[in-house]
């Protein structure tokens, strides 16, 4: 993924503990509680975790990240931001088809997450993406007493979950 004319040329690859000074900027400035750096060093240590950055190619700043368990075919999306100042172009999309696309290869067939009621460009994302609602999760988010709307994708097999 790769524009070698523009400054918005980026790259996805795994995150690494050297990216976490970026990731946490990001991370602070993206949530209401946002998770500790000692939360990704353990997330980044999990053998069934994937974990991957958006690195801008003009300079190698992270714009963005996302993290994934993988447990037999099923991934739990456990996080994905993207700095504000890099937001709106394409960059999440970007992110979560590549990895959509390699944990289908490791034989994900069911991709399930949360997501706040009141955050619809997330929401559209997601839809975007095939991602469709089955469930709610009532005050999911203590820091702002927030409903989570819990949404499944099904990547394997003739029914769109």
């Amino acid at each position: 993924m790769r524009n070698e004319f523009s400054d918005d040329a980026v790259e996805i690859e795994g995150m690494r503990e050297t990216d976490l000074d970026q990731v946490m900027a990001i991370e602070k400035k993206s949530f209401a509680a946002p998770w500790s750096r000692n939360l990704f060093k353990e997330t980044l240590a999990f053998p069934l975790a994937f974990n991957f950055v958006v690195r801008k190619s003009i300079d190698n700043t992270v714009v963005g990240y996302a993290n994934f368990y993988l447990i037999r075919d099923e991934v739990q999306v456990l996080n994905i931001a993207i700095d504000p100042a890099s937001r709106g172009k394409g960059y999440a999309t970007s992110l979560m088809m590549y990895a959509i696309a390699l944990l289908k290869e490791r034989k994900a067939e069911d991709f399930y997450l949360e997501v706040r009621e009141g955050n619809a460009s997330a929401l559209r994302l997601y839809h975007k993406l095939g991602f469709r609602k089955i469930g709610k999760r009532k005050k999911y988010y203590p820091e702002t007493n927030e409903d989570a709307i819990v949404m499944h994708l099904k990547v394997k097999g003739s029914r769109n979950g």
